[in-house]
């Protein structure tokens, strides 16, 4: 019986990580259309991408059936958004369960060694089948850790070992993620290995000019009872001010829907507020409300055994505005 027993968790266990992984490469697949910023650059060639402007950038993401490589693999190709034909960066992305943190996806990437020859590699099935290990080099050291989040992922490279390949001097990577159903973030850092000083930042939203819909972090919290001091953190999930929504679970099994609207709420032009709205599944009103000035930093709700706290992620930093 005991065996069994241990058989049985173990085959659930594998279940659940399973489906984490298969969830992030649903939600990964498909097609972005980001306006990318850079916020600072050392680069010379900076005179050719000013700080502050934005350009398009189109990320098409795909699965492909390479059995050799693991049963979910990814082909992400990248580009400026008028220029298909001159890809910026083309990996393949190995999914699989990561052992911590609990419902968390390692991706390990891939390169091309000759990138040109398999452009849009998603769509030509005759050349996926003559792909061979021979022609891809694993990106050592840059693997993604993404967490799950509610119906979202996130997370990016540990440490200092992603190396910055194509510069004369000892740099590393630092790459952030988030990927949700309507939601597509990325933070791309580049830092000196010797002392970890900043030497670019560039960041991606998708579907929103940065300049128009500034992206929050909504930390949740949850208590079994009504007293706020035992309250735990449950979840964290970002959302635009411009509707940005998600979903999460209490662990009574209750789940909700979190919305988050500024700038395309019909407020008169006087009354400009932003507005965070609380509602449980199938019911047609919401359960809470709270609002802010519409260039407030922060803005949260207290129901006693629930609280959500939304803060402005600056371009700069992936931390709640204080």
């Amino acid at each position: 019986m005991l065996a069994l027993s241990a058989a049985l968790l173990m085959a659930a266990g594998g279940s659940v990580e399973a489906g984490d992984v298969a969830a992030l490469e649903r939600l990964w697949s498909g097609v972005r259309d980001s306006s990318e910023q850079v916020v600072m650059t050392l680069e010379r060639g900076a005179a050719l991408w000013p700080q502050a402007s934005e350009r398009r950038v189109r990320t098409i993401i795909a699965p492909v059936d390479l059995a050799w490589l693991g049963p979910h693999v990814l082909y992400l190709e990248e580009f400026i958004e008028d220029d298909p034909e001159r890809p910026r960066r083309q990996l393949l992305l190995q999914l699989e369960p990561a052992a911590q943190p609990p419902h968390a996806v390692r991706v390990r990437l891939f390169t091309f060694a000759e990138a040109e020859r398999w452009t849009h590699l998603n769509y030509r099935p005759a050349l996926l089948a003559s792909l061979s290990r021979a022609d891809i080099a694993a990106s050592t050291g840059c693997d993604l850790l993404l967490a799950r989040s509610g119906e979202q992922f996130r997370g990016g490279t540990v440490g200092r070992r992603c190396l910055d390949a194509g510069s004369g001097t000892s740099r590393y990577l630092d790459y952030q993620l988030v990927i949700g159903e309507d939601l597509y973030w990325y933070r791309r850092r580049i830092l000196r290995q010797s002392d970890g000083e900043l030497q670019q930042e560039v960041i991606g939203f998708d579907r929103f000019e940065p300049n128009e819909a500034r992206l929050y972090a909504c930390r949740v919290a949850w208590s079994s009872g009504n007293n706020a001091r035992d309250l735990r953190p449950l979840v964290t999930l970002e959302l635009y001010e411009a509707g940005g929504h998600g979903h999460f679970v209490t662990p009574d099994g209750r789940s909700f829907e979190l919305n988050l609207h500024g700038r395309d709420w019909p407020f008169a032009v006087d009354r400009d507020a932003l507005l965070l709205s609380l509602q449980e599944q199938g019911s047609a009103h919401p359960l809470a409300t709270a609002w802010a000035q519409m260039d407030a930093q922060q803005v949260s709700l207290d129901l006693g055994w629930l609280e959500v706290r939304c803060g402005s992620l600056a371009p700069d930093s992936d931390e709640l505005a204080q």
